[in-house]
């Protein structure tokens, strides 16, 4: 039976949050169609208007900033100030960013032409809009993963049919409020809310792209829809990030910096650091040193300014965690210190947690972790480690943590990975200018950057030549005199031996005056 009202529950108090109507799937097509006349009417208007918008919305987020944190918070679990300093922070930059630069990235650009042949056409390249995205978000960034797809997507004119997650609805109508209250009319920006049945139906709509962020199980299920319809699409996926520490570290900064690379939203982030690999010259003083602060940690309420890590964001996330504890323990796996629920207070608690395992373990590689949890791993050298690293379904992020500048970048260019980050985690994506995509089951396409929004657009290419009366040497009839000319023609404008160009300068003047002559003579015939 499908439910007409979504429940919003804080994962810290199991207490209710809110309720939202939900969407009957059976109108996701018809909403779809509200946004297609809504585009018609985005996309007249002018670049500069649109920009204007997206601006009136950067500070409408800036002014309703703190409201919005407190319901990411109450949502989702992560604490106050990862929902104020991260998502905030970040989603206002991004929206600015790329309000900016709206004429840097969607203004029509020259294309010069090389070829003397076609030296003297206009060239260059147009960009459209595509029409209605479909964007699909998750929980567990549930203000910025879903800026990072409407923004580019309202800017370049398209209309946007927008699920959040069912865990975090409130959020996603604090996100409708803040585009239609900053002058987006309304048909060109809908919300549906739902579960997956709502998302299946929007998959199965006929909207002109779609961008997902989720599960990889997910994302190939919708590939496949998406592949039956035609219809294009963006996947960011799971991941796995993989922290190679060398010898030659700062132990101190170093172990902090993968504290909060790992459990930073109680690890549930995409590019969390999940599994860590450290020189084995240093590796039982980094277990020492991390497992002191990790200790440190305090769990707790999101809405306590004191907490440093809140709760995992349902009771399906929390069985996961200890399910795959309990098979690293049963392949010998040490837990260094957490590993248990936290089950002397009401919501979805588990302890930080800290494993350790003298060799890698396929177990823990081919899925993603997505909890407080790392995996510790010693090796040898960075031939091993790189090994190490990149055995993995997952190609999103990996982190390189050194002092030898060189040593990193040279380590960090052979990982299997969308991207990496030397002596830093997680931030790349509040980075907007950064591109992020992913390899292997990671992901398909690109979002920030002006490579995401190149994603929302048509990039056509337009060509003018000014001839109009001449007809160009290649066209019909052909003929073997037509080979002789292009052969010379070949020859005099490629050939690095300067004597072979000068000799076929005959040839080439022969076969112009021929090609003159021929379209005067049409000409007068004309």
């Amino acid at each position: 039976m499908i439910r007409h009202t979504l429940n919003s529950f804080n994962p810290s108090t199991e207490n209710l949050v809110g309720q939202i109507k939900a969407t009957p799937p059976r109108q996701v097509h018809e909403i779809v169609k509200e946004a297609r006349l809504g585009f018609f009417e985005w996309r007249e208007h002018t670049l500069e208007e649109r920009a204007g918008i997206l601006k009136k919305a950067q500070q409408l987020l800036i002014e309703r900033s703190r409201d919005i944190a407190e319901m990411i918070t109450l949502e989702m679990g992560r604490p106050f100030t990862e929902s104020f300093a991260v998502e905030v922070e970040a989603g206002v930059d991004l929206i600015g960013y790329y309000a900016k630069r709206a004429d840097k990235f969607l203004k029509d650009r020259k294309v010069p032409l090389h070829n003397l042949f076609f030296i003297r056409r206009t060239s260059y390249i147009h960009f459209q809009p595509l029409g209605v995205m479909g964007i699909i978000t998750p929980w567990n960034w549930s203000l910025l993963i879903p800026l990072g797809g409407i923004v580019p997507a309202l800017l370049s004119g398209n209309a946007v049919v927008f699920k959040p997650s069912e865990y975090a609805p409130l959020v996603g109508e604090k996100i409708h409020d803040l585009f239609l209250d900053a002058g987006v009319p309304p048909d060109a920006f809908q919300i549906i809310q739902g579960d997956g049945r709502v998302g299946k139906a929007l998959v199965q709509s006929n909207v002109d792209k779609l961008f997902f962020t989720g599960s990889t199980n997910i994302g190939q299920k919708i590939l496949h829809e998406s592949a039956v319809s035609f219809t294009k699409a963006v996947l960011e996926m799971g991941g796995s990030d993989a922290a190679v520490v060398c010898e030659d570290v700062n132990l101190d900064i170093t172990c902090s910096g993968i504290v909060w690379g790992g459990f930073n939203n109680c690890g549930q982030n995409c590019n969390s650091i999940e599994r860590v690999f450290v020189h084995e010259k240093i590796i039982d003083a980094f277990l020492e040193c991390i497992v002191e602060k990790v200790k440190k940690l305090r769990v707790g309420d999101g809405m306590d300014p004191d907490t440093d890590i809140g709760p995992l964001a349902s009771r399906a996330q929390l069985d996961k965690i200890r399910q795959i504890i309990n098979k690293a323990r049963r392949q010998g796996v040490k837990v260094k210190t957490g590993g248990r629920p936290i089950t002397n207070r009401k919501g979805y608690f588990f302890e930080p947690t800290v494993l350790y395992a003298g060799k890698p373990l396929n177990i823990l590689f081919e899925e993603e972790l997505f909890g407080p949890l790392i995996l510790v791993v010693p090796f040898k050298n960075d031939e091993q480690a790189i090994t190490y690293a990149n055995h993995s379904a997952f190609g999103l992020t990996a982190t390189i943590w050194t002092k030898n500048k060189k040593r990193g970048l040279q380590i960090a260019e052979k990982m299997e990975s969308g991207s990496v980050m030397v002596n830093d985690s997680v931030v790349s994506f509040g980075m907007t200018e950064a591109g992020w995509t992913g390899i292997k089951k990671s992901g398909i396409g690109w979002v920030h950057g002006e490579k995401g929004l190149d994603e929302m657009v048509n990039i056509q290419y337009i060509n003018y030549d000014p001839q109009h009366s001449i007809q160009n040497y290649w066209w019909f009839p052909y003929s073997s005199a037509m080979i002789e000319g292009m052969k010379a023609g070949i020859q005099f404008l490629f050939s690095k031996n300067l004597w072979k160009r000068l000799i076929v300068i005959p040839t080439v003047l022969k076969h112009f005056a021929a090609y003159l002559l021929f379209n005067s003579t049409r000409k007068n015939k004309l």
